[in-house]
């Protein structure tokens, strides 16, 4: 049996779980000394989230708790009633209990839920040569933006004198409302030969994370997309392929 120890229960949910969640129903969670870590992408792999958070563990090697429902360990781990929490892995389950609450979260065994072989030290070693950065009052603006534009799930990018602006529209399709907003004041690089399209959907994960700075970085050529969140003790990254045109 062995103890993991969450400080900030709230913390862990909302900067570490939740994100998985939004893209995945099942992943693995890797427990290590430091840390632990998870990866997940869309079942078209255009679109990776990964999330690492830093704790100590008393462990002397890598775990791997086999999640079935994410959501559903949001749910229990929401029903405790302290921050500074302590779960039992027992194998094939996680168990809490106190004078107040107690359940029993079973796990899937190794093997049945196959995480994607992404190795993102690799993919943070493509050329982002196209770089800028937003706060998380223009990503809600943005979501807000979309109930208005409903025929389209893309959001294109695009430079202009005064910085960085989004635009919610569909350009390959007549007749689509649109909505644009200006995110971000400077960016690094060179201007933008044309606009960068992204599927909406990852714009939706990300605001549902609180951040004080999201650093957006870009390879224009591949169109690939990296977004780079720190909060705390939470690092994530989210990688998109864009659209092209």
């Amino acid at each position: 049996m062995i103890q993991l120890n969450l400080k900030n229960k709230t913390e862990f949910i909302n900067n570490f779980l939740s994100p998985i969640g939004k893209l995945a129903e099942n992943t693995v969670l890797k427990v290590t000394k430091d840390k632990i870590s998870a990866i997940c992408s869309s079942n078209d792999g255009t679109l990776i989230v990964s999330c690492s958070y830093a704790q100590s563990n008393d462990v002397s090697e890598t775990i791997s708790l086999n999640v079935p429902d994410i959501n559903k360990l949001i749910k229990i781990l929401n029903c405790i009633p302290v921050e500074d929490t302590q779960l039992q892995f027992n194998n094939n389950n996680i168990e809490y209990q106190s004078n107040e609450v107690g359940f029993k979260y079973h796990l899937l065994e190794d093997g049945i839920i196959d995480p994607p072989s992404v190795d993102i030290n690799k993919i943070k070693q493509i050329d982002f040569n196209f770089k800028f950065s937003a706060q998380y009052d223009g990503i809600n603006r943005l979501i807000r933006g979309s109930t208005f534009t409903t025929d389209t799930d893309k959001i294109y990018f695009d430079t202009t004198d005064s910085g960085i602006i989004a635009t919610l529209t569909d350009k390959q399709r007549h007749n689509v409302d649109s909505y644009t907003q200006h995110i971000s004041d400077k960016f690094t690089g060179e201007k933008l030969e044309k606009a960068l399209a992204l599927n909406f959907e990852t714009i939706r994960i990300i605001s549902s994370i609180r951040f004080d700075q999201l650093n957006v970085l870009v390879n224009p050529k591949l169109n690939v997309f990296l977004f780079d969140i720190n909060i705390n003790n939470t690092k994530i990254n989210i990688i998109s392929s864009g659209y092209i045109g």
